[in-house]
């Protein structure tokens, strides 16, 4: 899998690298789930990045086709992931807020 050092593995995507929307297995790009100044660092150290085609990155970015699917998918893994370390859902879901400041799973 395709991986620059300083990131964590993602929690959002297992496996293979592909593009998170569509499937394709070449021309990945990173993606960072959640948007805003200061949360891509969050979501590099925190496992919230996907891998997306050059194609479905420029599309979720200049239409924002897949936005609303990777932010919610990207809250899932984040809460199951606490959940797994053994946090309660109830805190789990408090720390997401406290970092991203919105739920995103409302928005489907």
């Amino acid at each position: 899998m395709p991986r620059k050092s300083n990131y964590v593995p993602s929690i959002i995507q297992t496996g293979a690298a592909k593009c998170y929307l569509c499937g394709k297995q070449y021309g990945l790009e990173i993606h960072h789930a959640i948007p805003g100044r200061g949360n891509r660092a969050i979501c590099t150290e925190l496992g919230l990045v996907t891998w997306l085609c050059e194609k479905c990155h420029r599309d979720l970015h200049d239409k924002g086709i897949g936005y609303k699917k990777i932010q919610a998918d990207a809250q899932k893994a984040f809460i199951a992931d606490r959940k797994k370390k053994g946090l309660p859902e109830s805190v789990a879901r408090e720390e997401w807020y406290s970092r991203f400041m919105k739920f995103y799973e409302d928005e489907e």
